[in-house]
């Protein structure tokens, strides 16, 4: 039994959380500061504020966590509609965890204005699927991100707006 089967959901989404906020300020060299809500009850899970623009960008964090034994070709992250944010400010970073060594293996940034574009609507959620192969060409591809640095770039871009 793998860590991944000892943790309940909101431990493993505690834990990408932290290691998205942490990678954000790390591989901006500070200039992402992220500050965690006293609560959950909109979906968001940082508050990431750009100390050179001021600007702030709310943050939902979803994870799954890949079981070394259970290797997939495809990732699900679902986005309840009742966090989702209405008028599609923020984004949301679908963090592929390794359960062993604890580090963020690939992620998707997508702003929450394009979530209803990409995702596949059911009546509570956004169910969003995006392949983890090397040769994908999926419809997330342009928001997948191999390296924690290219997902800072991207919000550091998405804060800039």
């Amino acid at each position: 039994m793998g860590i991944e089967d000892r943790l309940t959901s909101s431990q493993r989404g505690k834990i990408a959380e932290l290691h998205v906020a942490t990678a954000l300020m790390a591989q901006s060299g500070g200039r992402l500061s992220p500050f965690v809500p006293l609560s959950d009850d909109h979906g968001v899970d940082l508050m990431v504020v750009d100390k050179v623009t001021g600007n702030a960008l709310a943050v939902q964090v979803k994870s799954w966590f890949l079981a070394p034994d259970k290797p997939v070709k495809k990732v699900q992250f679902d986005l309840q509609k009742s966090t989702h944010a209405i008028d599609g400010r923020g984004a949301v970073i679908c963090a592929l965890m390794d359960p062993e060594t604890l580090a963020i293996i690939m992620s998707w940034m997508i702003p929450l204005s394009e979530v209803p574009n990409v995702a596949t609507e059911q009546p509570k959620k956004y169910a969003m699927s995006p392949s983890r192969m090397a040769n994908t060409r999926d419809k997330y591809l342009p928001y997948r991100h191999t390296s924690l640095a290219s997902l800072t770039r991207a919000v550091e871009t998405l804060l800039a707006d």
